[in-house]
């Protein structure tokens, strides 16, 4: 099951050029249900799992986000809001082949509005064997509020899979989560204060974080560099995808948590899986919008970085 509190709708255009002052003229290329619970759900539904989007939607683009789910066939629980969902727009220069993710605010929950997902997620009868807490948290949405249902999961046995950041962070790693993933910038966020770009440090660091308690198992990804996994069975590990080239980063992060996941359900080892998500994320950025849509591609990369 994936839990997206601040799901998006994502448009993606392209033009030949952004011009400063003055039109930019775009054509849509594509417009898909985004936000992180939801990339991951479409991902993990693509790949014949039985999965849960549990979501909140309010407005013209909260239905518009709904319809995209039906069409798809994702499975889903909505909670309604009153606020309006947000869009996300990618806008891709092709005189360039540069790309720049525009991301707003979003969406304001009521303590009702929020307390209503909560009550829901904790009472869940059968329990999900993995809960995916992904992306950040709308505003009126306490910073504890990952972290309480962190704290409930961890008493019924739940796996919990954390990818947000920011003030969503700091409780669900002070309660113990199964697997974080974090980026440069949200480790450095959670208390390493080494140089970012020293990696054996950053190992280290991570093993006493596992260590700790904040997590069975740590993963901070590093963009081109690929990720590092420290894990409580000892793992300590860097693995690096092969150079691409990048045509969309967005859903890079989560087509990792997808694929992860994927293949932790299908038995393998957390390092064998950790390596699968290295290399769905080299290859989703090759990929236009925000779905990993080419397994095979996932695949090839694998291979590669398998032999290494």
């Amino acid at each position: 099951m994936t839990l997206c509190i601040k799901p998006t709708v994502d448009l993606f255009c392209q033009t030949e050029r952004l011009i400063d002052d003055g039109k930019s003229r775009c054509r849509i290329s594509s417009r898909e249900p985004g936000g992180g619970g939801i990339n991951v759900a479409r991902n993990l539904h693509g790949m014949g799992i039985n999965v849960l989007a549990v979501l909140t939607a309010g407005g013209a683009t909260g239905k518009q986000l709904r319809e995209m789910l039906e069409s798809n066939k994702i499975p889903f629980r909505c909670f309604d809001i009153e606020d309006d969902t947000c869009q996300s727009i990618g806008v891709t220069e092709t005189s360039t082949g540069k790309m720049y993710h525009l991301v707003f605010p979003g969406q304001q929950l009521s303590e009702p509005e929020w307390q209503n997902c909560l009550v829901y997620v904790t009472s869940l009868d059968p329990w999900p064997e993995y809960l995916i807490l992904s992306g950040s948290l709308p505003e009126g949405v306490p910073d504890d509020f990952y972290g309480r249902i962190a704290m409930d999961a961890k008493g019924k046995g739940i796996r919990i899979v954390l990818d947000t950041s920011g003030r969503a962070l700091a409780a669900p790693l002070k309660a113990g989560v199964y697997l974080a993933k974090l980026n440069r910038g949200e480790f450095a966020d959670s208390g390493y204060a080494g140089s970012l770009d020293d990696y054996q440090s950053m190992l280290a660091a991570m093993a006493e974080m596992v260590a700790n308690g904040m997590a069975e198992a740590l993963i901070v990804t590093l963009d081109a560099e690929g990720a590092l996994l420290a894990s409580r069975d000892g793992d300590s590990l860097h693995v690096r995808p092969p150079a691409t080239k990048v045509v969309s980063h967005v859903g890079a992060g989560d087509s990792f948590v997808s694929l992860l996941v994927y293949q932790l359900y299908q038995g393998k080892s957390l390092a064998e899986a950790y390596r699968y998500g290295v290399a769905a994320a080299a290859a989703k950025v090759q990929i236009p919008g925000n779905y990993l849509a080419d397994m095979e591609l996932v695949e090839n990369i694998y291979q590669q970085i398998s032999r290494k």
